[in-house]
């Protein structure tokens, strides 16, 4: 049985907010907290096998969390999965999660 993705309010628990920022932090090459566009597709193609589009970088950039310069911030990359997975899609959040490496306990497998 998966360790559950939220809480009764609908936040992360704990366990999928460390693997989501574990992620996020892989991505990070520049360690400056935010992802810029190449760090932010590097993540894309990834986790989905292609790019964002321009239609949704701009979707990126307009309704989540971002530096002036337009760059994911934490919050933001937190706040796109928050959406995801509370408009009920939690199977594409596992898939995500799985991509990176999770289990269905959030433990990052050995390579």
């Amino acid at each position: 049985m998966p360790v559950e993705l939220l809480t009764e309010d609908l936040d992360f628990t704990p366990e999928c907010e460390r693997a989501l920022l574990e992620i996020f932090t892989r991505y990070d090459t520049d360690k400056d907290g935010a992802l810029n566009d190449t760090e932010l597709q590097a993540f894309a193609t990834f986790t989905n096998g292609h790019n964002f589009s321009s239609t949704e970088l701009e979707d990126i950039r307009t309704y989540l969390k971002c530096t002036k310069e337009g760059w994911l911030l934490k919050e933001g990359f937190l706040q796109m999965y928050s959406l995801q997975s509370a408009s009920g899609d939690l199977d594409e959040t596992w898939k995500d999660l799985e991509k990176h490496g999770y289990t269905k306990d959030l433990v990052l497998k050995k390579e």
